[in-house]
């Protein structure tokens, strides 16, 4: 049951009406509670028993960890509840990958060994409520917060199906905060949630399937060769791809929960309009940057042990970025990559001093196109499926002449990825300066259903099947 599929409209359209028409807020949390379980269970039973699993047993180590006596005894059902989480996330995500690089570790001493093909299912959204537990279980341990007593309200954090399978990554004070007094459904909120879901939609369907796929499926297919300005073209159009992708879903997420009467935080915000990697990461998958940023980076020692030691935790944190991403040594190079242009941009802005060259306008608009063309030089790692392909496609990048390399055709879904293209990082540059979709309000009503109709039709228009969101492979 994704976002996309007519079996959620029809959940939507049964659960909206009694959640709004219920005057009592237990009841609705009850409601909300059952229809999330419903939403994450019709993907698999035992992925709902196991994500219930998580849910009780953090919520009953939280309690443990807040009543302890003393400080072992604390540290005794903290690192229960930490080990729970990251055993169920290894088994099921990582337990193939490890076996698989032993056995290309024997190999090249000559041992043969063939692991055994454990079949694993990774479960839907396991990395984000992973991330989540782990979160609410730090900050009580840290006493940052107070645990709830209420298992009905952590089930409900855990399991508000507007982001559990792909976030925002959310914590649960911040959640918390909005149980503690009845969310009010209104006519402004329900109508501005129901554009970002459209808007969401639109991105997803139109952009990332057919404007952008089509480019990169080819681009990136292992029997492709491809030249120069191939592999920056499959570039580009991944990553505008990805972001269509994975800005169309939270933004629809953040449409859903906004219909309810709640708030998530944003998770993108114009990124590719961003002066230099590090601001990128400010505006790209938000909730991502900040987790990494407070229970890895800070707790490494952030810059406060020196530079050296800084530029190692950022690499760390960057690595695990990747590795969080996917079990994949491709996916830990991009994570590396990302954090080797951190370190790259600190010592560039540090040797450079007070000249603060990216402050004038023209040059702004240079560096924002550098930095996308250095993200995009990095999303090859992501999206090419082993890492001899991406550098195949990274050399070409380079300039390095690829033998029979292929071409380009000057079709319809070139001259369309271009167009996109430009129209993208246009909008991107003009979304920058307003903040999410507050604006759209202000606008007059006739235009507002223009825009609706025009995002409905092409939704509605787009041919052939869409593709899986790409972020609930993770």
């Amino acid at each position: 049951m994704t976002f996309d599929s007519l079996t959620f409209a029809l959940f939507l359209a049964i659960v909206f009406p009694i959640y709004a028409t219920l005057q009592s807020w237990p009841a609705r949390k009850n409601v909300l509670l059952v229809a999330s379980c419903v939403f994450y269970g019709s993907w698999n039973p035992f992925f709902l028993l196991l994500l219930a699993f998580t849910t009780v047993f953090d919520w009953w180590a939280a309690q443990r960890i807040h009543a302890a006596a003393n400080l072992r005894t604390r540290r005794l059902w903290f690192w229960a509840a930490i080990t729970a989480s990251l055993t169920l996330l290894g088994y099921f995500k990582y337990a193939q990958f490890f076996a698989n690089t032993a056995l290309e570790w024997f190999a090249l001493v000559g041992v043969t060994y063939q692991p055994i093909d454990l079949g694993i299912v990774l479960p839907l959204g396991i990395s984000f409520y992973t991330f989540e537990s782990i979160s609410y279980i730090v900050d009580v341990y840290k006493k940052r917060i107070e645990p709830t007593k209420s298992l009905r309200d952590y089930g409900l954090f855990m399991t508000f199906f507007p982001h559990l399978v792909a976030g925002p990554i959310m914590r649960f004070g911040d959640f918390n905060a909005q149980t503690v007094t009845p969310r009010v459904v209104t006519a402004d909120a329900t109508a501005l949630g129901a554009y970002m879901l459209v808007g969401g939609l639109f991105l997803k369907i139109v952009g990332a399937d057919h404007v952008f796929a089509p480019i990169s499926d080819i681009v990136f297919a292992a029997d492709y060769k491809a030249g120069f300005v191939a592999a920056w073209a499959g570039a580009f159009s991944f990553s505008m791809q990805v972001y269509c992708d994975f800005a169309g879903y939270s933004l629809a997420a953040l449409g859903i929960a906004k219909m309810f009467g709640f708030h998530l935080p944003p998770n993108f915000e114009s990124p590719f309009a961003s002066v230099g990697i590090a601001e990128l990461w400010t505006r790209w998958h938000i909730s991502l940057s900040n987790w990494l940023r407070d229970y890895v980076f800070n707790p490494l020692g952030h810059y406060r042990k020196g530079r050296v030691r800084g530029y190692i935790n950022v690499m760390i944190t960057f690595a695990a970025c990747g590795f969080w991403h996917g079990a994949a040594w491709h996916f830990i190079a991009w994570g590396a990559l990302h954090g080797a242009f951190l370190v790259g941009e600190r010592l560039l802005k540090e040797s450079i001093g007070g000249w603060k060259i990216w402050a004038v306008q023209p040059v702004r608009w240079l560096l924002a196109l550098l930095t996308f063309a250095l993200f995009s030089l990095a999303v090859v790692f992501f999206r090419a499926s082993t890492l001899t392909l991406a550098w195949e496609r990274v050399t070409a990048m380079l300039g390095v002449e690829i033998k029979d390399a292929a071409t380009l055709a000057w079709n319809a879904d070139c001259k369309v990825f271009v167009i996109g293209l430009v129209v993208g990082l246009t909008v991107q540059a003009w979304l920058k300066s307003r903040k999410g979709w507050e604006w759209l309000p202000a606008i007059a009503w006739p235009w507002r259903v223009a825009l609706l109709s025009l995002m409905s039709l092409a939704i509605v228009l787009s041919p052939g099947k869409t593709n899986a969101f790409i972020y609930f492979q993770f």
